[in-house]
């Protein structure tokens, strides 16, 4: 059996990877150094001190002619790399940086060396180099003019003779190590300066980017929280529109469910339920008179309107006030401040009123009354409210319509001409409903059998169907119900298989099938008016044939000749009883 191996390149790489954590553990200073150019001189000094060290400690193990400057050496180096690893890593390079110039300096005080020049050569310019990476500004030009004069001073503290034969040629050998001392210092400090200020630069312009950085977030930020607060704004918007067409729905529902009352009570029933379910202080609904010169107010929920309607209060069309304005300009008009608009009429019955509202109640293009709505607070109404509103006047035009249609029984030829064509249809055809095609043109609907169909009949709610499925496109079926009964069906189908049926969508659609539903009890209470009066002519008519003679053959002739001409049939005739005893008698 044999066991497997790693290859031997990981071998290495992993025994590499161990050997650099460990070096880096060795050389990594003080966390408290947060400074990057601070951190990285104490790891310089680390890596230096500990080498040294260990260079030192192996030279010793050769017992070199100058021991006791070795020992000297290994404990700089020992003492720099301990206090490298500490926050006091700066002492750590003052000590290293001088002491390793100083011993040059030193073993020429002791005479340790044949020569000056070699002595320095040796030691104090390679410790300038290595000073000039450790040290701050102030401390490498610090040792740089002690370094110079303690060259330029050394015949005065050294017996050690220079390379030379004569006085002249002393001096100039001082001078020329001094001036070279103090060049390499001059250069290494210069390129120290340079450094530093190629180092402010880059920070200047780290700090340049950071600044700009830090304006393009705040500027992101507030761009963030502007379309945050507008989409929580729409998001707002579009939850309260949807909860006023759900208002509207549940109002027009009430409508619909209450429309066998008297007009009177149904009425007030209107201007309670939007004042309750809307949270208006005042809603008032106004009837044009018959010679449509004033408006005259027929319901209010307000106390100082029920008055008002006692008092039978009207106000003249197209006189002072909003609802004489509407009830002649025939288009909504908002008050948002009562107190500067001025077409707004002070109205002492209303004190609380501070904004208002009012809305032609058209029935087609004809105007027959006004739903007035007040506020007690102002700029209550926007744009938006006067669109929604409007479809809930609409709606109480059509119910107003209805009550003017019982209370005058009055039709027009052309509507009956109108429904007796609809009606003539309805018996010949087979058709349902109507279509409104994609491509803009309306056809006769047959019956749908459909899923969303079948449901909606069979449970009276709205069908939403948004996924679609077996060539059946994202569908709403909305029951048309009056009286809580479902008389039909808006059967709307989508033309993208993607679509997504909204709240606000669902809504209207349920609005309009409420406002359908209104409209087709409408035409169903007019039809039925024209079918009575035609009833009430024929009935007339052939009265009047009859009570036109008095010979009682001619009578009976008269009977059955009507009587076939109004029922259409080929044959009818009248059989008289026989005359009982007593009668002949």
């Amino acid at each position: 059996m044999t066991t497997s191996r790693p290859p031997f390149n990981s071998q290495n790489a992993s025994r590499f990877e161990r050997i650099r954590e460990m070096a880096q553990r060795l050389i990594t200073p003080d966390s408290s150094i947060k400074e990057v150019s601070e951190f990285r001189r104490a790891q310089l000094l680390s890596s230096l001190a500990l080498v040294l060290s260990l260079l030192f400690f192996i030279v010793l193990l050769y017992g070199p002619s100058s021991y006791g400057v070795f020992i000297f050496l290994t404990l700089i180096s020992l003492i720099s790399y301990a206090l490298s690893r500490t926050k006091y890593y700066k002492l750590g390079t003052y000590l290293f940086s001088y002491a390793f110039t100083a011993i040059g300096f030193f073993r020429i005080y002791q005479g340790e060396v044949t020569s000056i020049e070699a002595s320095i050569a040796s030691t104090v310019h390679i410790s300038l180099v290595i000073s000039s990476a450790l040290l701050s500004q102030r401390g490498f030009l610090g040792l740089v003019i002690l370094s110079t004069i303690a060259t330029f001073t050394a015949p005065f503290y050294s017996d050690i003779s220079l390379i030379a034969n004569s006085s002249e040629q002393l001096s100039a050998n001082i001078g020329r190590t001094g001036g070279i001392v103090f060049s390499i210092g001059m250069i290494l400090y210069s390129i120290q300066v340079f450094r530093a200020y190629l180092d402010r630069e880059k920070l200047k312009e780290l700090t340049d980017i950071n600044r700009e950085l830090e304006d393009v977030k705040e500027s992101l930020e507030q761009r963030i929280d502007l379309r945050t607060a507008e989409l929580e704004k729409a998001n707002q918007q579009v939850q309260e529109r949807a909860a006023r067409f759900q208002v509207i729905s549940e109002i027009s529902q009430e409508i619909s469910a209450n429309v066998d009352q008297k007009p009177k009570e149904l009425l007030n029933l209107i201007t309670r339920s939007i004042s309750e379910k809307l949270g208006f202080y005042h809603i008032g609904i106004f009837l044009l008179d018959k010679n449509r010169e004033f408006a005259v107010l027929r319901a209010a929920n307000s106390q100082g309107g029920q008055h008002m309607v006692e008092r039978h209060h009207q106000l003249k069309v197209g006189g002072t006030g909003i609802v004489g304005y509407v009830a002649q300009a025939a288009r909504p008009r908002i008050a948002l401040d009562t107190g500067t608009d001025a077409v707004f009429f002070n109205n002492p019955d209303l004190p609380k009123t501070r904004s208002e509202i009012a809305l032609p109640l058209k029935y087609g293009s004809k105007v027959i009354g006004v739903l007035d709505v007040q506020s007690t607070q102002q700029s209550a109404f926007k744009d938006e409210d006067a669109n929604l509103l409007s479809t809930l006047a609409n709606q109480i035009a059509i119910v107003i319509n209805n009550i003017i249609i019982a209370e005058q029984g009055d039709s027009g030829f052309a509507a009956q001409q109108f429904f007796q064509a609809n009606k003539q249809q309805r018996k010949q055809g087979t058709e349902s409903g109507f279509s409104y095609l994609s491509d803009g043109t309306i056809a006769t609907a047959r019956q749908l059998n459909d899923p969303a169909t079948e449901q909606a009949l069979a449970s009276g709610e709205t069908v939403v169907l948004a996924q679609p499925s077996r060539n059946i496109p994202p569908t709403l079926a909305i029951p048309v119900k009056f009286r809580d009964q479902v008389i039909g069906i808006i059967h709307v189908q989508a033309t993208e298989k993607n679509r997504r049926w909204t709240e606000d969508e669902v809504a209207m659609v349920q609005s309009i099938s409420d406002r359908a539903a209104l409209a087709l009890e409408n035409a169903r209470l007019f039809e039925e008016t024209v079918r009575r009066a035609d009833q009430e002519e024929t009935i007339a008519k052939v009265t009047t044939q009859i009570g036109a003679s008095t010979d009682f053959k001619h009578i009976l002739q008269t009977t059955i000749q009507e009587l076939g001409q109004v029922l259409g049939v080929s044959r009818s005739f009248i059989q008289m009883g026989p005359l009982n005893n007593d009668e002949n008698q």
